[in-house]
C-alpha cells in the first residue's frame, strides 16, 4: 500500500508535458483537465466514450434534448465529461480516506476539493447556457393540468365568496343584486333594491331591501342565512 501511495504521488512535469507533440494541439482547458487526471491516477481508458454516451442518455431521461443545435450538443458532451470528472474525483478522494489521513493525503485531498470545486462551477455554468427544462411525463402532465385547474376553480369560488355580497329579496327570497365595494366596512354604503320579479299569476313582486355593505359584512356577507344551494 505504501508503494502505491508512492506512485500515485509522483507528479509528473507539466510544462515538458505541455511540450510533447501528441499534446501542443489541445487546448489549455483540454490539456489542464488531462493533466490534473493524470495526476490523481485517472486514466481515460476505452470505455470512457461509452460513459459520455451513457451519462448524455441519463440527461436525456429527465431533460427535453431535442431542440439542441450543434453547438449545444458540444455543450451537452462537456457537460457530461465534467460530470464523469466530478465523480470520478469523489471515488477518488473516497480511496484517499480509506486508506487514513496524512500529511500527504491531506495535500491531495486539497486539490481534489478544488477540482470538485471548479467543476460544479463549470457544470452550473454549462447547464445554464444549455438552457434545458426537464420532461413532464404526459400522464403526469395532464394529471397536473387537471390537479390545476380545479385549484384555480376553487380559488376562484373562495375569492368570489370572500368580496361578494349578496342581496335577496325579503318578500320571496330571490337573488336580486350583489356588490363588490372596495370598503365593505364603511356604514356610509347604503343601496336600495327592488326585486320586480314576475309572478305565477302576472304580477310583480314589490319586495324591497335597503342595506349598508357593513350590515352585509356583519351577517357573513349576505342579507339572508339560508343561502340556496344552487348560488353557493
Amino acid at each position: 500500500m505504501a508503494d502505491e501511495t508512492k506512485r500515485r504521488l509522483v507528479v509528473p512535469n507539466k510544462n515538458k508535458m505541455r511540450n510533447l507533440v501528441q499534446y501542443k494541439n489541445m487546448s489549455d482547458e483540454e490539456f489542464d483537465s488531462m493533466f490534473s487526471q493524470k495526476e490523481f491516477g485517472i486514466s481515460q481508458d476505452k470505455g470512457f466514450e461509452d460513459r459520455i454516451e451513457k451519462k448524455i442518455e441519463e440527461f436525456g431521461i429527465d431533460y427535453d434534448l431535442d431542440d439542441l443545435n450543434s453547438n449545444d450538443r458540444l455543450t451537452l458532451r462537456a457537460l457530461a465529461q465534467a460530470y464523469i470528472s466530478l465523480e470520478d474525483y469523489e471515488l477518488f478522494e473516497y480511496g484517499l480516506k480509506k486508506e487514513g489521513i496524512s500529511e500527504d493525503t491531506i495535500v491531495l485531498l486539497d486539490k481534489v476539493n478544488k477540482f470538485k470545486t471548479d467543476l460544479r462551477t463549470s457544470i452550473s455554468a454549462m447547464s445554464g447556457d444549455l438552457q434545458i427544462t426537464r420532461k413532464v411525463r404526459k400522464s403526469n402532465k395532464e394529471q397536473s393540468l387537471i390537479l390545476y385547474l380545479e385549484d384555480l376553480k376553487r380559488k376562484a369560488k373562495e375569492f368570489y365568496e370572500s368580496k361578494m355580497q349578496l342581496i335577496f329579496c325579503p318578500k320571496c327570497n330571490t337573488w336580486i343584486g350583489s356588490l363588490w365595494v372596495l370598503y365593505p366596512e364603511l356604514p356610509q354604503n347604503k343601496v336600495t333594491v327592488v326585486c320586480n320579479r314576475e309572478i305565477e299569476d302576472g304580477t310583480k313582486c314589490d319586495g324591497k331591501i335597503t342595506i349598508t355593505t357593513k350590515e352585509l359584512l356583519e351577517m357573513g356577507g349576505s342579507s339572508k342565512e339560508d343561502i340556496p344551494e344552487s348560488i353557493k
